[in-house]
């Protein structure tokens, strides 16, 4: 059952998503359609591909970025050869694959390697589910070189993995024949055009393999329809999108007659299979409150990568979320700070809506006993929630952080900075009050509502030298932090509002925010491997090490948000590059 679930997770964390031009009458696509998808049942649970190949300029010049990565891993699987070489298989005798595909893998880490290899960077591909259990489908270069390839690998490592064949069709298949839960194997073929890869049951062959190996696509597969469908209302690119169906999946798991169900049932487990009518209902009614995710692209160049994911909720409940968000400044779209950062969420307001959410529940506890966890949950949340909130929590609104530098006194506490920052609170006098009441140092700022911003004491500051100001809004309690930086600071509490909905935005230098995390992270420390695994964590530290550096070459700024749409969560994200 746990194989299942990880291999399940491992599929749906494989969607990446995709789009075509919006219209209002369907129109044929302007590329070559995915002709994998004609493989996809109509009943998958999940489903993510690209409509279209990877457009070459893109492929091209991020081959060319990450030269620097591809080079230190040819050192570093040169170096581990040579070591495994050297050592001989007494030394380690499970070296035989890792050395076998690092012999493949020597002088062949580019594009035209790669392909002499069988494999395509930018080939069609899809991932799905044969009921709850993944499937990989991807285009090929060449499918006999990488037949080559594989019969090399498995005979440089001294392993017997014979190919069978099924009607006609040759195929591999990795299994453990002593499991103690459910077995799965890991299935390959290439087949005339593509690779396929599946985590699968050994015990439903007979059933699957017909599908799996080609021979039966499904008769009224929807799959392409589907994501066009999702891309151009989305306005999605076609270069990635998905779909996880968490309703489907839920009855791959509940329904005795589900695929996934029987396999379950079959090695003597069926404990969720067998649930009764009121289970299965009430299960459903907690995953219908976000019954279907999907995600895509919705911009791919070699300047700029953008992303979507959506969490579908019913309209009730997306009303009573977009209700909970405080009507505050969201961070500019172009911004030149380092780091832009704003969360408006009202406190009081999300407190009301735990607490109904617990009560409902308290009031009409669910029967079913996988669902007694929740019962109890609700039961202590409302415990806990049984006590007054302070002033400040129950009236805050949100927080605003804009910086151009930081610069650290150690691990915690800042030495200096620039920039702006704002929290927004109901009623900003009150706590300007109360904290002058507790701060004697304070007692002396005349701060107003509209007032240019007044010096604070350096008394109040983390550090000696610092120069900040503060101010005040209808709405919120500003600072500024750096010399300067308090001319700009009316201005910072004055932004109108974001986009309804919208409760997190955050806009950042990502070249200068990896060198900050890099400056105060602390480095993994040799001694944590046994003598045998101290070289593989200094390859991976080596490769990781020279990934970063590319990666910082290239980046310019990264851009997400976060909002409650009427149709439920939707996050954005979008990275520039140089």
């Amino acid at each position: 059952m746990t194989r299942i679930r990880v291999a399940t997770l491992f599929a749906v964390l494989a969607v990446s998503v995709v789009a075509c031009d919006r219209s209002d009458v369907p129109v044929e696509p302007a590329y070559e359609m995915n002709a994998l998808l004609d493989h996809v049942p109509a009943d998958t649970p999940y489903l993510a591909a690209n409509l279209a190949r990877l457009p070459d300029e893109f492929v091209d010049t991020w081959l060319v970025r990450l030269q620097p990565v591809l080079e230190e891993m040819q050192t570093q699987l040169s170096a581990a050869r040579a070591d495994m070489e050297q050592a001989g298989p007494a030394a380690n005798p499970h070296a035989g694959l890792p050395l076998a595909v690092l012999s493949e893998l020597d002088g062949k880490l580019s594009r035209a390697g790669l392909e002499s290899l069988g494999l395509d960077i930018g080939a069609h591909n899809a991932v799905y589910g044969m009921g709850a259990f993944p499937v990989v489908r991807i285009g090929l270069s060449d499918p006999s070189a990488l037949r080559a390839t594989v019969q090399r690998v498995f005979e440089r490592a001294g392993m017997t993995v014979p190919e069978q064949s099924f009607q006609g069709v040759p195929y591999w298949r990795l299994a453990d024949e002593h499991q103690d839960e459910l077995a799965v194997g890991l299935y390959l073929a290439i087949l005339d055009d593509h690779l396929a890869a599946g985590v699968l049951p050994p015990s439903a062959e007979q059933e699957l393999l017909p599908a799996f190996l080609g021979l039966e696509k499904p008769a009224d597969s929807d799959a392409g329809a589907r994501l066009l469908a999702l891309n151009e209302a989305q306005d999605y690119t076609p270069y990635g999108s998905g779909i996880l169906d968490l309703h489907r999946l839920a009855d791959q798991f509940l329904q005795p007659d589900a695929l996934t169900a029987g396999v379950i049932a079959a090695s003597g487990n069926d404990r969720l299979s067998s649930l009764g009518p009121a289970c299965v209902s009430e299960i459903h009614a907690v995953i219908d409150q976000a019954p279907r995710m999907t995600a895509g692209t919705t911009e791919l160049s070699a300047a700029a990568i953008g992303y979507q994911y959506r969490v579908e909720s019913p309209s009730t409940l997306a009303g009573r979320l977009m209700d909970l968000v405080a009507d505050i400044p969201a961070v500019e779209a172009v911004s030149s700070r380092m780091v832009d950062l704003a969360f408006g969420m009202r406190f009081g307001a999300v407190r009301d809506f735990v607490q109904q959410t617990a009560s409902a529940i308290v009031a009409d506890p669910f029967e079913c006993e996988q669902l007694q966890e929740l019962n109890d949950g609700a039961a202590n949340t409302l415990a806990r929630l049984d006590q007054p909130m302070p002033p400040f929590v129950n009236n805050f609104r949100g927080i605003r952080i804009s910086l151009d530098d930081i610069r650290m006194d150690g691990a915690t506490m800042p030495a200096d900075a620039s920039g702006h920052l704002a929290v927004h609170v109901e009623k900003p006098e009150m706590f300007i009050g109360m904290a002058q009441m507790f701060l004697p140092d304070l007692s002396n700022l005349a701060i107003t509502a509209g007032d240019p911003p007044v010096r604070v004491p350096e008394s109040l500051l983390p550090a000696p030298g610092m120069v900040a100001y503060a101010a005040m809004s209808k709405d919120a309690i500003g600072l500024s932090v750096g010399a300067g930086e308090e001319q700009g600071l009316p201005a910072f509490l004055d932004r109108d509002a974001g986009p309804k909905g919208m409760f997190l935005s955050a806009s950042y230098d990502t070249a200068a925010y990896l060198d900050l995390t890099s400056r105060y992270t602390a480095e993994r420390q040799r001694g944590q491997y046994d003598e045998g695994h101290e070289a593989a964590a200094d390859a991976a530290r080596a490769i990781a090490e020279a990934g970063r550096a590319a990666f910082r070459a290239a980046a310019d700024r990264s851009l997400t948000t976060l909002r409650f749409g009427a149709d439920g969560l939707v996050i954005d994200g979008r990275m520039t590059f140089r």
